[in-house]
C-alpha cells in the first residue's frame, strides 16, 4: 500500500513494503558495487595509482528516509530520484590525483553528472571540497532498482585531508541533533577547515618540487648513460694528465700509456656489448694489470663483474663487485650489482643491505628498486616490495617490470 508524502505529493512505499523490497533487491546492489568497485581498482592500477576506495550501498533507514524527503530545489513540486544508493569513494594522497583521475573515470565510465562540493560554500561557511560524479552502471546490472532510485552510482573523489575533514564535520554537524549557532565555534571550524585546504596546496607544491628535481635527476642519468662508455674512456685516458708532477719525458710515456688503456677499453666494451663475452673478460684483465687510478680501477672490477655475471659466473662476479666497491666505496653500481648477486642465491639480508647503501649513495636509479622490490617480494614482504615499485614509477613512469610486478604484488595483498 502506498501513501501520499504531503510535501511532495508523490506516492510513498509504506516502511514494511519498503523494507521487504530493500531486502530483496539489497544483494543485488551489492553485486553491483563490487563489480564496479573491482572494474574502477584495475583501471586505477593499470596507470599505476594505489588510492584508498571505500564504498557502501546505503542502509534501509538512510533510504527511506530520503524518500520521504521532497526535493526543496525541485521546480515541478517532485522529489528527484535518489543517486547515491550506491558510493564509491576514491582518497588520493594529492589534488593532483583528483583531475587524473576524473579524468580516467570520465573517459572510461559513462559519466552523467559532475559536481565539485566546493563551489556550494561561501568563505565564511565550513563544508568539505569533494568531486561527486554520478557513474550510470552496466546495462546487465541492476535489471530491478529500489522505488525512487536511480541506476548509478556515485563515486566522490577526495584527498585524504579533505577526506579526514569531511569525516569529522559529519559527526560533529550532519549526525549531531545540536545545531552550531555559536558564531565562535563556527569561526574555529571554519579556520580548520582553510587550514586543512591549505595544507593540501602546500603538499602538492612540496610534490610538484620533488617532480621537478627528480626529472632533473632523471634527464641527468639519461646524459651520463648514453656517455657512459665514453667517460669510461676519458676517465682512464687522463688518469695520467698531472703535468705538474711528471717531467716532459715521462709526460710522454704517459700519453703512450693513456693511448693504449684507451684502444683497450675501447676493445673491451665493444666486445661486452656484442655479448662475446670472454673476449671482453681477456680485455679486462689487462687493463686490470696496467697501471690504474682507484675510481678507475673500481670501474673496471664493476664491468668485468658484469661480463661475469652474464655468463653465469656469480662468485667470479661477487668477488669483482666487492673489489670494485673496495678500490671505490662510493661505487653504487658495484653495491647494486653485488646485491643482486645475493638475491639469486638467496642470501636475503646481505642483499638488502647492498641494495640499501646503493640507495643511499644514488637514491635517483630505479633499477635498485627494482631490484630490491623483487627481493622483497621473495622473501613474502609485500607491502615493502610494493612500495619500492612505487618507487620506481615516481623515478620513471614509463617502467613496465616494476608496474607489473606491482600490480602481482597487489593480488597478493588483496
Amino acid at each position: 500500500m502506498k501513501k501520499k508524502n504531503p510535501s511532495s505529493g508523490t506516492a510513498l512505499l509504506e516502511r514494511d513494503r519498503a523494507k521487504a523490497l530493500y531486502d530483496a533487491r539489497r544483494p543485488l546492489y551489492d553485486e553491483a558495487l563490487q563489480s564496479l568497485y573491482r572494474k574502477v581498482r584495475r583501471l586505477l592500477e593499470s596507470r599505476g595509482f594505489t588510492p584508498s576506495i571505500k564504498y557502501r550501498v546505503k542502509r534501509f533507514e538512510a533510504y527511506y528516509e530520503k524518500l520521504k524527503r521532497p526535493d526543496t530545489q525541485g521546480k515541478s513540486g517532485k522529489s528527484t530520484p535518489i543517486s547515491d544508493m550506491l558510493g564509491l569513494r576514491i582518497v588520493c594522497p594529492f589534488l593532483e590525483d583528483i583531475d587524473t583521475i576524473k579524468e580516467l573515470i570520465t573517459d572510461n565510465f559513462e559519466v552523467t553528472e559532475t559536481d565539485w562540493k566546493a563551489t556550494q560554500h561561501s568563505f565564511r561557511e565550513f563544508g568539505y571540497d569533494s568531486m561527486h560524479m554520478l557513474v550510470k552502471l552496466d546495462k546487465d546490472a541492476l535489471k530491478r532498482v529500489l522505488p525512487g532510485t536511480r541506476k548509478v552510482c556515485e563515486v566522490q573523489l577526495r584527498t585524504i585531508l579533505q577526506d579526514a575533514w569531511a569525516e569529522v564535520e559529519h559527526e560533529l554537524v550532519y549526525k549531531s541533533d545540536i545545531s552550531i549557532p555559536n558564531e565562535s565555534i563556527r569561526r574555529k571550524l571554519a579556520s580548520l577547515n582553510a587550514t586543512l585546504s591549505l595544507s593540501d596546496l602546500i603538499f602538492q607544491e612540496i610534490r610538484d618540487y620533488q617532480k621537478a628535481i627528480r626529472l632533473r635527476g632523471r634527464k641527468r642519468q639519461e646524459k651520463l648513460a648514453e656517455s657512459l662508455d665514453i667517460l669510461d674512456i676519458m676517465a682512464i685516458s687522463h688518469q695520467f694528465g698531472d703535468k705538474s708532477e711528471r717531467s716532459e719525458k715521462n709526460r710522454k710515456s704517459s700519453l703512450s700509456s693513456a693511448s693504449q688503456l684507451e684502444k683497450t677499453m675501447l676493445l673491451a666494451l665493444d666486445a661486452h656489448s656484442g655479448h662475446d663475452l670472454e673476449t671482453a673478460i681477456n680485455l679486462y684483465g689487462k687493463l686490470l694489470g696496467m697501471r690504474l687510478k682507484r675510481d678507475i680501477r673500481s670501474l673496471v672490477y664493476n664491468h668485468r663483474g658484469m661480463a661475469y655475471f652474464a655468463m653465469g659466473e656469480l662468485v667470479k662476479a661477487t668477488s669483482d663487485f666487492s673489489k670494485a666497491i673496495s678500490y671505490n666505496p662510493e661505487n653504487s653500481r658495484g653495491y647494486a650489482n653485488r646485491g643482486l648477486c645475493y638475491r639469486i642465491v638467496k642470501k636475503y639480508e646481505k642483499a638488502l643491505g647492498d641494495f640499501d647503501t646503493a640507495i643511499n649513495i644514488d637514491p635517483l636509479h630505479p633499477e635498485t628498486y627494482y631490484s630490491r622490490a623483487q627481493t622483497y617480494s621473495e622473501m613474502g614482504l609485500y607491502c615493502k616490495a610494493l612500495n619500492d615499485c612505487e618507487k620506481v614509477l615516481e623515478i620513471n613512469p614509463g617502467d613496465q617490470p616494476a608496474r607489473d610486478l606491482g600490480r602481482t604484488l597487489r593480488k597478493e595483498l588483496a
